[in-house]
């Protein structure tokens, strides 16, 4: 299986919390790959044995590899993390999937002839082939179309996101803009309820970015708000010190913190 075929089920084992390893064979220049999950093999098949070691490297969290003939098997156990789709080949898309991947998130990339693979280090599936979003967007999907100025096959991968249900589908535009993509879907036959429910366009929240940097910044603030369900005010609004400064004054808070945060690839 290609990594845009197996795309679907991680998006689906990370958003349900599960881990999995994915078996990567490597056959000369072919490449093909499987998931190990809840004891099982999800996809495509595999020996006895190397569904051993795929139980033994969940169970270790440590990746495998081993040397079978002309064969190379690498085996990596996965923590659940969120999958982000990226169609697009523009500077915001880049700046996206690059800080979607320092983020310890997986992002497949999507374009239509356009998307350049050395542009996009670190992304887990790349392609230029626009139908492959038919199979790579599940119920589970992130998707974020994500090209300034716009490109004519924005309108068929938003159709395409909101036809398979994604739960998150966000577009890259002016007012105007996201008010005739709406329009268009409409016209396509996607409801106004299901488009007001999935479609998140202007898309980011209002953090005053004029960057591509801050672009993409903003953008993955609003999808990680939409993942973690936060609040999205200022965090001294949620959680206002002056309420306990009486309590500082009179020397009942001391001076230490037990929150440790951890990098999603630690996890």
């Amino acid at each position: 299986m290609s990594s845009c075929e197996i795309f679907p089920l991680i998006s689906k084992l990370s958003a349900e919390g599960k881990r999995f390893a994915i078996v990567s064979i490597y056959k000369g220049n072919r490449l093909e790959r499987t998931l190990v999950a809840d004891g099982r093999v999800l996809l495509g098949s595999l020996d006895k044995e190397l569904i051993e070691l795929s139980l033994q490297a969940l169970e270790k969290g440590q990746v495998i590899q081993r040397e079978i003939g002309n064969t190379k098997v690498v085996i990596e156990p996965i923590e659940p993390r969120p999958a982000i789709i990226v169609v697009g080949s523009g500077i915001i898309a880049k700046f996206i999937a690059k800080l979607a991947v320092d983020m310890g998130y997986y992002v497949g990339v999507v374009g239509s002839g356009d998307v350049k693979e050395e542009d996009f280090a670190g992304v887990y599936a790349i392609s230029n082939d626009l139908n492959i979003l038919e199979q790579m967007v599940s119920e589970d999907s992130i998707v974020i179309v994500a090209n300034e100025g716009g490109k004519p096959y924005d309108i068929d991968a938003l159709y395409i996101a909101m036809k398979k249900k994604a739960r998150f589908v966000g577009l890259l535009a002016s007012q105007k803009r996201a008010a005739l993509m709406i329009a268009l879907l409409m016209k396509r036959g996607i409801p106004l309820d299901e488009i007001k429910k999935r479609l998140h366009s202007p898309l980011g929240l209002d953090i005053g970015s004029k960057t591509a940097e801050e672009i993409a910044l903003s953008i993955l603030s609003e999808v990680v708000l939409e993942l973690r369900g936060g609040s999205g005010k200022r965090l001294q609004e949620v959680k206002n010190p002056y309420l306990l400064l009486d309590d500082a004054l009179a020397g009942k808070i001391e001076d230490k913190c037990m929150f440790v945060p951890k990098s999603m690839s630690e996890q």
